[in-house]
């Protein structure tokens, strides 16, 4: 099985948010200076606050102050004891008045939502049920709800408030669970939009399995009875629903809650729920502050209280219905969404609207897809509202010369919200051209029959497999073919200055492709047994910087070319054009070193997130003609295992060189190659079209090494091949592009290493010293001399949701 450096998600988070810090729009740190809700300390200069989740600006008022004051001089700073052994009086008599708020029923209180989620969702959700996760439930429940998959518990993933989606999955998981649970939140913390409640209950009354987990921090305080929060607004008690929220934001304290059906799952629940028992309880101060809130919101006082938060969003609201903003959140809520569309767009507003003195969240990857990067705003009670329409305008003024700025258009933000906003003549419809057109020119083709052959050899042509020739190969090979995903269309790309010499030159794929290809193995495996009756789940089109055969440097760039970083970016704008021309979820550019700097910091700005690659083996130098100069060039370890487990069975085989195949060798051939495919899911892909080899064959730069065991070790009746490696060979190089290898055979004659072997001899009996050996099985060519170059590839996609599944899939793998 080969090996392969699977990207870790983290590292990709990493690099994005790292690069969002060093532009100074995240990661802040405020003053020590004293703080209000109107007004925050930062850089010494004073910002107004619209980036709070302190909705009603309860921590700052002097009844919570006073109550952590009283409690903290009464009981000190902390509660040191499990609740599992003593409870403390006074966090019972905060879970009392809570429980008024919520018309009685049991509560339980913790020191966070977070912990709060890991001590209910295991507790209540048992192997023999199934949970289904919304795209868009917070991080802290998605976290939790993972500790299920050690149990067993199936764990799915539905669009965004699908409810249709929702509806297929409870018709199948209801066949072989007994609960299944829709884990959401009841007013998302993104886009402020509101769960489906009325769809909910209709759903829940038409299946009994059906029951739902709401995390509700975000509809608290400023909404419903007692400020008991927007979930309990819209249904009051469900013997079917868990609540979960927070006195947090609005609530103006910190910690989690936890509001029960019913009395067993509270029983459940408060006897071993998992953080209730082994972490701290809440402090002193905190629950003398949590409590003077509780004694606020069971007054008449929080209906003054939300009224005037009320107004401040219905104001706000109004004044966003009057301009041309592209605005997703609903205006119900106190959180607002203006969208921006690629990272740089909103990098550049946010910093507009910081020197204009507001503060704002800058919405960026992953918490939503890298193109629906977006300006994500709160309005508070205690901003006032001429600050509230300064707010506005600053957000109308900056707008559209954020866009202009950028490059952008409107319509560029409604194609990647995949909504309809009218365009306005403050708004710039058209992209500004730029000058990069007046220096440089595209020549812009479909098939590589367009491009000068010699030209394009001598940009591209030491790379690969990728010369004029095969990519006329690969044209061939991949059309006119019954199955969609083994159909690619091309796209060539050379950009020359205005004295016609090439500053950039690659070539393009578009075609289906696994959304999984670079995910874990286990990953994969599991989403291969779907596609045994879904054979796209997890797909999508994608426009691919090479393709999905070939390997190396796709991209030939002048660095020494003044215009080199306009030409990439004229690139950038003429894919992206395709990219929608062909409606592709995904554009992947790759394969580029490591260590270019100034090529990832373009990709960054322009909304890419890196992604590891496999390592590319290569040997630049090959140079020994016999067995002993072979070992001579290796290290010591190296050489013995050549030496047993390559030299040792050489003589067992023999080696054929083929350039026209039989159809009975075409088939078997395939039939191996499908052995190797099957088995390498550390690198998932569509298996190649069935014709691949009658159509190579037909170009003489493809070759094929076939090596058979002689009659003494090879039992049949009739002798097959046990390898063959299909290969790319050029003037300049050998490029080994696919294998099939019959494994059972391999174990006891290392049938893999000799193959790699006999790849290396046949480019010394062509004088060639150079061999792209491919990606993956970095042990075994390494033990060759080949040498690992580390890639990485740069994807960006409108859509997440696949990649959300599939982390999902791999957070506990």
């Amino acid at each position: 099985m080969a090996k392969i450096n699977h990207n870790n998600s983290l590292d990709t988070i990493d690099e994005l948010l790292t690069d969002a810090k060093q532009r100074g729009v995240i990661h802040l740190v405020s003053d020590v200076n004293a703080m209000s809700n109107r007004k925050l300390p930062i850089f010494e200069k004073e910002f107004l606050n619209f980036g709070t989740c302190g909705y009603l600006g309860l921590e700052l008022d002097q009844r919570l102050k006073d109550g952590a004051i009283d409690f903290t001089q009464k009981y000190g700073t902390q509660y040191g004891i499990s609740r599992g052994y003593l409870s403390s009086g006074i966090n019972v008599q905060l879970e009392d008045y809570l429980s008024q708020m919520f018309d009685n029923r049991h509560v339980l209180t913790y020191s966070s939502t977070s912990s709060a989620h890991i001590s209910v969702i295991p507790t209540l959700i048992t192997s023999e049920d199934a949970i289904i996760l919304d795209q868009q439930v917070h991080f802290s429940v998605q976290t939790a709800a993972q500790l299920l998959r050690q149990k067993g518990v199936p764990i799915e993933m539905i669009r965004h408030s699908n409810m249709d989606m929702l509806e297929k999955q409870l018709k199948q998981l209801s066949k072989t669970h007994k609960k299944i649970w829709y884990l959401i939140d009841g007013v998302y913390s993104m886009y402020g939009d509101v769960a489906p409640f009325d769809s909910l209950l209709y759903l829940m009354e038409k299946y009994e399995q059906l029951y739902v987990y709401v995390d509700d921090a975000h509809g608290m305080s400023w909404h419903g009875k007692n400020g008991s929060g927007y979930t309990n607004s819209k249904v009051p008690k469900h013997e079917k629903i868990m609540l979960m929220t927070t006195m947090g934001k609005g609530f103006g304290v910190t910690g989690g809650l936890a509001i029960f059906p019913n009395e067993e799952t509270f029983r459940k629940v408060r006897i071993f729920g998992g953080p209730l028992i082994y972490s701290h309880p809440l402090a002193p101060p905190i629950i003398g502050a949590a409590i003077a809130s509780a004694k606020i919101h069971l007054s008449d006082d929080i209906y003054r209280i939300q009224k005037e938060l009320r107004e401040n969003i219905d104001y706000c609201s109004q004044l966003i219905a009057n301009t041309d903003l592209t605005v997703m959140s609903d205006p119900f809520t106190p959180i607002g969404f203006v969208a921006m569309g690629q990272p740089k767009v909103g990098y550049n507003m946010v910093k507009r609207l910081l020197d204009d003195g507001f503060f704002v969240n800058l919405a960026l990857f992953p918490a939503v897809s890298v193109r629906n990067t977006g300006v994500r705003f709160s309005i508070n009670r205690q901003v006032k509202k001429n600050e509230i329409k300064d707010f506005v305008d600053a957000l109308v003024y900056h707008y559209p010369k954020v866009l202009e700025e950028e490059n952008r258009t409107i319509d560029d933000v409604r194609k990647a919200f995949k909504t309809k906003i009218e365009a306005n003549s403050f708004l710039p419809i058209n992209k500004q051209e730029t000058n990069l057109n007046e220096e440089l020119t595209v020549q812009e083709e479909k098939s590589i029959k367009g491009i000068n052959k010699t030209e394009w050899d001598e940009l591209l042509g030491a790379n690969g497999s990728f010369d004029w020739e095969g990519l006329l190969s690969l044209e061939e090979a991949f059309s006119n073919n019954p199955k969609t995903e083994d159909n690619w269309d091309f796209y060539y790309f050379i950009i020359r200055d205005k004295d016609k010499k090439p500053v950039l030159a690659t070539f393009f794929t578009s075609g289906i492709s696994k959304d999984d290809m670079l995910a874990l193995e286990s990953v994969s495996i599991q989403i291969e047994e779907k596609r045994k009756t879904d054979p796209y789940y997890l797909t999508s089109k994608t426009l691919t910087m090479g393709s999905m055969l070939t390997e190396g440097h796709h991209y030939f760039i002048n660095p020494n070319h003044p215009k080199w970083k306009d030409a990439f970016t004229l690139l950038l704008e003429r894919v992206a054009k395709i990219q929608e021309s062909i409606n592709a979820n995904s554009l992947l550019l790759r394969d580029f070193d490591k260590d270019d700097i100034e090529l990832k910091k373009i990709l960054l700005k322009e909304g890419f997130a890196p992604v590891n690659m496999p390592n590319s083996n290569i040997i630049d130098n090959l140079k020994w003609d016999t067995k002993d100069e072979l070992i001579e060039s290796l290290s010591h370890r190296n050489r013995k295992n050549v030496r047993t487990e390559v030299f040792r069975n050489e003589n067992a085989f023999e080696i054929e060189y083929k350039k026209e195949l039989t159809e009975e060798e075409t088939e078997y051939y395939y039939n191996l190659y499908l052995q190797v495919e099957q088995k390498n899911r550390g690198l998932n892909m569509f298996a190649y079209p069935k014709d691949i080899l009658k159509k190579l064959s037909k170009h003489a730069n493809w070759e094929f090494i076939v090596l058979k065991l002689k009659p003494e070790f090879d039992p049949r009746p009739e002798r097959k091949a046990v390898a063959v490696i299909w290969t790319y060979i050029t003037e300049t190089h050998i490029a080994p592009m696919i294998a099939g290898i019959d494994y059972d055979y391999n174990k006891e004659f290392k049938v893999y290493k000799q193959a790699i072997y006999q790849v290396l001899k046949r480019a010394r009996m062509l004088n060639l010293s150079k061999v792209y050996l491919g990606l993956s099985a970095d042990v075994d060519k390494h033990k060759f001399g080949a040498v690992q170059h580390a890639r990485v590839a740069y994807i960006q996609t409108k859509d997440n949701y696949n990649m959300e599944v599939i982390e999902s899939m791999a957070a506990n793998t």
